[in-house]
């Protein structure tokens, strides 16, 4: 079974078309699925859009109040995927608002059927491409991406922060294991960077890429990631986390 995390925060203009093309492309594909919504919050009408396609698609949706950040959204959804993910599923975390292109969803899985613990969908990896959004934004996306490349420097890894990324079940209860409670610490977009980090520490696990194009036209509206406040994440993250990580891999590659 193929099981969808999506964190949603005021959403309602999206969500509707992105659990649409998500039943209509597992359908294609004959996969057996369901998707978790976290509704974190919302408070544009996010929670009925949901409820109303329930009857209809394979969703089931978590909702707390006040909006409580990113990071506690993927610690709820990924609490109640592992509870009902069998070791041999899938477990696919995206965003809410319709960037994620699931045209690569297939190559993606290949990837976990391959032997990979944990795959990213990759918009600065080679063939990858960032389409319809700000220069400014651009430009900040990929400077931060190349500097937590620098200091955390997990091989073959381009995109640090992206949500749309796919997961073995059997690995993800595996490291929700090890660490006990603080897989996820931080609360912002960071945390995504912090859970990568920890994927990296433990050689026993696959990572790989595969590219994508971010298209930005596909969302209606704004997105809910504020560059300057994320930025400030990531330094966060990089001198609590990556730092340490990367002055032991210089170590260990000179001794």
């Amino acid at each position: 079974m193929i099981i969808f995390i999506v964190p949603v925060y005021n959403e309602a203009q999206n969500i509707v078309n992105l659990l649409a093309r998500t039943h209509g492309e597992m359908a294609r594909n004959g996969l057996a699925y369901k998707i978790i919504v976290v509704n974190d919050g919302s408070t544009d009408g996010t929670e009925k859009k949901v409820e109303s396609l329930m009857s209809k698609f394979n969703i089931e949706i978590c909702s707390h109040y006040p909006n409580k950040g990113v990071g506690e959204a993927f610690r709820v959804g990924f609490t109640r995927a592992v509870a009902m993910a069998g070791d041999n599923d899938i477990i696919v975390t995206k965003e809410g608002d319709n960037t994620s292109d699931l045209k690569i969803l297939g190559n993606l899985i290949s990837k976990i059927n391959d032997g990979y613990d944990l795959v990213l969908a990759s918009c600065y990896a080679k063939e990858g491409a960032v389409l319809d959004a700000p220069l400014l934004r651009r430009i900040l996306s990929r400077a931060a991406n190349m500097l937590l490349a620098f200091c955390i420097g997990i091989k073959g890894v381009h995109t640090y922060s992206s949500f749309y990324r796919v997961y073995s079940a059997r690995s993800l209860k595996e490291m929700l294991s090890i660490y006990d409670g603080r897989l996820i610490e931080q609360d912002g977009f960071e945390c995504m960077v912090e859970l990568l980090i920890k994927f990296g520490r433990h050689k026993k696990f696959k990572i790989a890429e595969v590219p994508m194009t971010l298209d930005g036209g596909r969302r209606v509206g704004r997105s809910k990631m504020r560059i300057f406040k994320t930025i400030k994440g990531f330094v966060k993250v990089i001198l609590k986390h990556g730092m340490l990580y990367r002055v032991k891999q210089i170590f260990n590659k000179n001794r």
